[in-house]
């Protein structure tokens, strides 16, 4: 055989010779342990995806409902979070504000496409609630030293508003 033919090829290259004994011109020792490490992190990666599958499936089936506030906090680090512009204050009960687990204090990272770099002014607020209406919205939440990722979905409800909560703007 010609040497390219000869050479170790992937996961399954032959590690013997045509008469079964091992190959004297690869280095066997590293190539077992190279296949081995593949096959580890391959079955490592199997688990995070099985894991980010779940995560993913729990997050639409809550998007898709409006239930936000079932969404597991996130430790930090974890969701990147731009500065918080905005402050929560005055959550009334049964309001989409507080289905979504929002509370007083509550510093918001992102509202839908909002976040401290694009924000001017608290009416581009009410234009993306505005368009949210009935909708799921993302949100990013920094609640003391945890990051949250939750779903507002504004809609009419017995109180005032579509929120059920003030949101203030953060001065520097």
């Amino acid at each position: 055989k010609q040497w390219y033919q000869r050479r170790v090829r992937g996961m399954n290259g032959a590690l013997i010779d045509e008469e079964q004994y091992p190959r004297s011109d690869i280095d066997l020792v590293a190539v077992r342990t190279a296949r081995n490490q593949v096959i580890c992190l391959t079955n490592d990666m199997r688990d995070v995806m099985g894991k980010v599958e779940e995560a993913l499936t729990k997050l639409h089936e809550n998007t898709r409902t409006g239930t936000g506030a079932q969404i597991p906090p996130v430790p930090v680090g974890a969701v990147p979070c731009r500065p918080p512009f905005l402050s929560v204050n005055g959550v009334l009960p049964g309001s989409p504000a507080d289905e979504a687990g929002l509370q007083d204090g509550d510093l918001i990272c992102q509202l839908g496409s909002l976040h401290k770099d694009n924000f001017s002014r608290l009416a581009d607020v009410a234009e993306v609630v505005r368009l949210g209406v009935n909708k799921a919205v993302p949100l990013k939440i920094k609640r003391g030293d945890a990051t949250f990722t939750r779903a507002l979905k504004p809609r009419t409800w017995t109180g005032r508003g579509v929120l059920g909560c003030n949101v203030v703007e953060l001065t520097q």
